[in-house]
């Protein structure tokens, strides 16, 4: 009985050590340079700007940083994970496979496609063409990039400014908003269209009210962002600074945000400020980049955070399969992300570097030194009490 209790306490305690904190294992890495170069099928823009993944395929978004008018566009990247390399430094390495780039749009400088999602067959995308926007908000068939719908429909819609889209699961999974929701600036409403069609469930301009009445927000509308939870809860990027939106109804956030995560320095002026939420249930929480400058040599050790559903910080780390710490290197601050449920991994765009990481939350499982190592740990803890 005594040995059955030191070994459940060995394990618990290795168990308790890794969900002290937040561990992220690198399972796929992959160069997107070739999605910069204007000749190639898989052109997307200058640099990553938003990722849509849903656990075996990443949809890449670009930005058009070219200095004049150019194309945006999105590209399907599959990516061959790597949960049981023999290298555990080196073997998420990959070279990716790529498709033909779709949903080229006609993009101003400096701007882009600043978020996307995906739901089954249909991946939603936000577009940020300054003044000029149009169409902002479009839906298109993840396997074949035909589009779906677009604001506006056949009639160009000038009066959204798509800065943030995700698919809003509904008051705790269900009700009647379910659809593709998005953020537009100058609105302090979550908008929501059904995903068919793109008609809007709750009319163009009678989405739920998301203002933030707390410092530093103040009622701003400078969108950068959004993600649900899987009760329906709604955090947003404002600016720099996350929001928080509690669900009390199908159309309903109690009428206003909180203000959960508030940088030292706050912007409005900054583009590229992403967030995820990861994970469903206790350990959930809100992955995001902390950028309020868009000069190079940012460390992303220092720009990359987490908060958990109530605003706090958590300590991050990025790992190798073999437990290692990595280094992403440093940047402009600017990162994409996206979860899937299916097999619990985040995609991350770096828009300076160009490119791609996949993490897996789950702990890799020890290899048989690894294993044998820890056996004769917990057998020398059981004859040192033996012999005493």
């Amino acid at each position: 009985m005594f040995r059955r209790s030191c070994l459940v306490l060995a394990l618990t305690l290795v168990s308790a050590s890794a969900f002290s904190q937040i561990n992220l294992y690198m399972v796929g890495k992959v160069d997107l340079g070739s999605t910069a170069v204007g000749t190639n099928a898989q052109f997307i823009g200058s640099n990553p700007s938003a990722v849509a993944w849903n656990g075996t395929t990443a949809y890449v978004g670009g930005y058009n940083a070219a200095g004049l008018t150019a194309n945006t566009a999105i590209a399907p990247v599959t990516v061959a994970l790597s949960l049981n390399g023999s290298n555990q430094a080196t073997d998420f390495t990959s070279t990716g496979s790529f498709g033909n780039a779709f949903g080229v749009f006609s993009t101003a400088n400096t701007r882009g496609i600043t978020q996307l999602a995906i739901q089954g067959s249909t991946l939603a995308a936000s577009l940020d063409n300054g003044g000029a926007s149009v169409n902002s908000v479009r839906a298109f068939n993840a396997g074949t990039g035909a589009l779906n719908w677009q604001t506006g429909g056949t009639t160009a819609d000038a009066t959204r400014r798509g800065n943030g889209v995700a698919f809003d699961p509904g008051f705790n999974g269900a009700g009647t908003n379910q659809g593709v929701a998005y953020l537009a600036l100058n609105s302090g409403r979550r908008h929501v269209m059904n995903s068919g069609t793109g008609v809007y469930i709750n009319g163009q301009n009678a989405g739920a009210i998301i203002n933030a009445a707390a410092a530093p927000v103040n009622n701003g509308t400078t969108w950068r962002g959004m993600a649900f939870a899987s009760n329906g809860d709604l955090y947003a990027r404002n600016g720099n600074a996350i929001t928080k939106a509690v669900r009390t109804a199908d159309n309903n956030f109690g009428g206003s945000s909180s203000v959960v995560y508030s940088p030292s320095s706050y912007t409005t002026t900054v583009d590229n400020n992403s967030l995820a939420f990861v994970g469903n249930g206790s350990n959930s929480f809100v992955i995001f980049n902390d950028r309020n400058v868009t000069t190079g040599g940012q460390a992303a050790s220092s720009v990359l955070k987490a908060i958990n559903t109530s605003g706090a910080l958590q300590t991050l780390n990025f790992l190798d399969m073999g437990s290692n710490s990595l280094s992403l290197g440093s940047g402009n601050g600017a990162y994409g992300f996206s979860y899937a449920e299916s097999n619990n991994t985040l995609a991350v765009t770096d828009f300076a570097n160009r490119q791609l990481y996949v993490f897996s939350l789950n702990q890799p499982v020890p290899e048989p030194a690894s294993m044998a190592a820890l056996g004769l740990g917990v057998l020398g803890l059981l004859k040192r009490r033996k012999k005493a």
